[in-house]
């Protein structure tokens, strides 16, 4: 066993290259400190990965970004990258409804009222949502969501179907809501709807790298210290620092440093931390994550019929899919002509399906599209991608033990932590989440 300590410097440890713990080290490594990121894959980035397949860009992971997310913006400019955002050239999106696609967002009130998705009754209870909205706006902020906690008593399915009724709710903001954060909407807290539709009403127009998305995180990589491979084993956190335990294909080493943060999924961190405080051990088993799978299709031509960038499949139409996002309206990710997308499978059906072979997923995903106006499709190829963990779900009740935890009073010493679970299921959180994470490890050195 190799051990491995520089005594003079302050020597900080990030476990997990996704975009949380890389944000975290290059705002520490700015700030002076020597950092070394570990990350058990082979490759940084997590759940912010592209992947080069036959010519297609295949963004892995996180799908978008937003004109709204303005401390990824910052970050892309002090990179020097700022330049490499491209608007998705079609953003608009449709919603399934008894075999008929339709808009599901509108340019203006008159678009709307034009719609034939809802009916009028349902379309006038959607002000009791904006209503809502408007009353609570002073604890609504996207990036503070434990300011929220004391609206947090009902999971998305009751809060909505008492506001807006079940039509609205089936038919519009519960397919929406899953295939954005592949839940379904009884995992989901009616808090959370409120800060999504904050943070959306606050700018969000679709962007992207034209190298795909996993071009950021992998720029980011590039300006700080990363070993891949690195299986972490245990973090342990006492006063005078931290020892990292890993496993490598050379062998089991030991890492001293002064601090650690954990930047990797907020359920797998007990694991990791043996000695977490009695408050974090249960504010951490207390995360969930949903695991999910999905299906990319390279396609020898766009498809005429997709002229949106998404399509959300409500339950009730029985398909099994929470919805798809036409990638080859994104710059640069499909050869000239050629189409691209991808398609979330529903908790059930990922479940059902996680331990079949690939065929058998790209054929239940082909299947089910060709019972609607998509199509039987004819891809080059297909890509199955699954993910355990995924996405965190904010369920009801999160909220107020997320703000407990984060004022918590007794803390584990020179340990710090950093996700989306901390903020919120967008790259834009977790970013966030990594440079607070920063800030911290920062006060608690002496």
């Amino acid at each position: 066993m190799r051990i491995l300590r520089d005594v003079d410097a302050r020597r900080i440890v990030v476990v997990g290259a996704g975009v949380a713990g890389l944000a975290c080290a290059f705002r520490l490594q700015r700030a002076g400190f020597e950092v070394v990121v570990l990350e058990r894959e082979a490759a940084p980035g997590g759940r912010m990965r592209s992947e080069v397949v036959d010519g297609f860009v295949l963004d892995r992971g996180a799908q978008f970004i937003a004109s709204g997310y303005r401390n990824l913006h910052a970050l892309a400019r002090t990179l020097g990258i700022a330049d490499r955002v491209r608007p998705v050239r079609r953003a608009s999106n449709a919603i399934l409804r008894d075999g008929v696609l339709h808009p599901g967002d509108y340019g203006s009130l008159a678009a709307f009222a034009r719609s034939r998705l809802l009916s009028a009754g349902a379309k006038l209870r959607l002000a009791r949502l904006l209503a809502d909205l408007v009353r609570h706006r002073g604890v609504l902020d996207p990036l503070r969501p434990e300011r929220a906690a004391a609206l947090d008593r009902d999971d998305m399915a009751t809060y909505l179907r008492r506001t807006v009724g079940e039509e609205a709710f089936e038919y519009l903001l519960a397919p929406a809501f899953s295939s954005t954060f592949d839940s379904d909407p009884e995992n989901l807290s009616g808090a959370f709807v409120l800060l999504a539709l904050r943070f959306v009403l606050g700018g969000f127009r679709l962007q992207s790298f034209e190298e795909g998305i996993g071009f950021f995180t992998r720029t980011l990589a590039e300006r700080v210290p990363v070993r891949c491979g690195v299986e972490v084993g245990a973090v342990e956190s006492h006063e005078a620092g931290v020892r990292v335990r890993a496993r490598t294909a050379a062998g089991e080493e030991t890492l001293d440093a002064d601090a650690a943060v954990v930047a990797v999924p907020g359920s797998l961190v007990p694991r990791l931390c043996p000695k977490l405080t009695p408050e974090e051990h249960g504010f951490f088993e207390g995360v969930r994550y949903v695991r999910g799978t999905i299906v990319f299709l390279l396609l020898e031509r766009a498809p005429e019929q997709l002229p949106w960038y998404g399509v959300a499949f409500p339950r009730r139409e029985g398909l099994g899919l929470y919805g798809l996002a036409v990638d080859h309206h994104k710059e640069g990710v499909a050869p000239p002509g050629a189409g691209l997308v991808n398609v979330a499978l529903s908790a059930a059906s990922a479940e059902r399906l996680w331990n079949e072979p690939d065929e058998t997923v790209a054929g239940f995903v082909l299947d089910a599209l060709a019972r609607t106006p998509v199509g039987r499709l004819e891809p080059l190829r297909s890509v199955v991608y699954r993910f355990d963990p995924m996405l965190p779900q904010f369920h009801a009740g999160y909220l107020s033990g997320l703000a407990a935890f984060l004022e918590r009073r007794e803390r584990s010493p020179r340990l710090a932590f950093a996700g989306d679970y901390l903020v919120g299921p967008y790259t834009e959180a977790a970013l966030t989440s990594g440079v607070r994470a920063a800030t911290d490890v920062a006060r608690m050195l002496p």
